[in-house]
């Protein structure tokens, strides 16, 4: 079965992380030599997060009508659902450099989590029945910082890798019985690198001097 994927205007971004609050992250990463970043305002935020199976498809319709209503509310989830993902990027690409576990995340990042979620109700039950308010907007980011708080408190199958592949800075869940996953994809990264080694091994040879 084919990977669940995001589509935008930027292209395709394949969910290879094996979690969700790992998809997060990765909606910023480097292809074809440079770095773009997915989430390029709310509504592509509330898209991917549907993808990702953090919104369902009718809160996702409520909240780009809510958008409409509300580009002020709408403008200031995104730009804090921006900061929650870079300063998690952060925090994954320093837990995979690690010789050591782990450690516990920083300050920093457990507050912005603490302060995204915001009322309980509103990351787990979802959004009212009645008209939206501002605060409800906020709801994808509530379910981002879930995912990641998740991630942090909760045990997971895998170990915590970032892509080989240089550059890309994609993270995921290893869950390979031997343990020696390399790259986010093999059809994309892994073959990019083999290509990449050949075209060495070809130049190699072809400034070799001759052995007489």
């Amino acid at each position: 079965m084919d990977d669940a994927a995001y589509y935008s205007e930027l292209g395709r971004l394949r969910m290879l992380g094996g979690d969700a609050a790992l998809d997060f992250a990765n909606t910023r990463h480097w292809r074809d030599g440079r770095e773009i970043d997915f989430l390029t305002g709310y509504r592509a935020l509330v898209d991917w997060a549907i993808v990702a199976g953090l919104l369902a498809e009718s809160e996702g319709d409520r909240l780009r009508e809510g958008e409409g209503l509300m580009p002020l509310q709408a403008a200031d989830v995104f730009s804090a659902a921006i900061r929650l993902r870079d300063r998690w990027k952060i925090h994954l690409g320093e837990a995979t450099r690690a010789l050591t576990p782990a450690r516990r995340p920083p300050e920093v990042l457990r507050h912005m989590v603490t302060t995204a979620l915001g009322p309980p109700d509103l990351a787990i039950a979802g959004l009212p029945a009645d008209t939206l308010t501002g605060a409800d907007m906020a709801l994808p980011l509530a379910r981002a910082a879930l995912a990641i708080g998740a991630f942090l408190a909760l045990p997971h199958a895998g170990t915590l890798r970032m892509c080989e592949a240089d550059p890309c800075g994609g993270v995921f869940l290893d869950t390979s019985r031997s343990q020696k996953r390399r790259w986010c994809a093999m059809d994309s990264c892994g073959n990019r690198v083999k290509a990449q080694r050949h075209r060495l091994r070809m130049k190699a040879e072809a400034v070799e001097p001759a052995k007489g």
